[in-house]
């Protein structure tokens, strides 16, 4: 007949359990991140073929090429640059 015998009582009994996380009824609103590269289009996606070889952002989720106007942005942009962008909502923080 075989016996099987524990010494060390489980971490996860009833009353060792920890408590379920509460969800707050109102979730707070997310931070919006904004990415915008400016150069010539050959350089941006050069890029953003970086930014999705180190992981950070697959190139799908960047913008079609956005022509500046001449009269600039908020920037004065230099002959033939262009502007691509990503939105992106970071993982929230863990509470400190």
């Amino acid at each position: 007949m075989l016996q099987i015998q524990y010494f060390l009582s489980s971490p996860y009994t009833e009353t060792t359990r920890p408590a379920a996380p509460q969800v707050p009824l109102v979730q707070p609103r997310r931070r919006r991140l904004r990415l915008y590269l400016i150069g010539t289009d050959a350089d941006t996606r050069s890029a953003i073929a970086s930014l999705h070889h180190l992981g950070y952002a697959e190139q799908f989720e960047w913008s079609h090429v956005i022509e500046i106007p001449e009269n600039g942005l908020f920037v004065q942009p230099d002959p033939g640059d262009v502007l691509r962008y990503l939105q992106r909502y970071p993982a929230p923080r863990p509470p400190a």
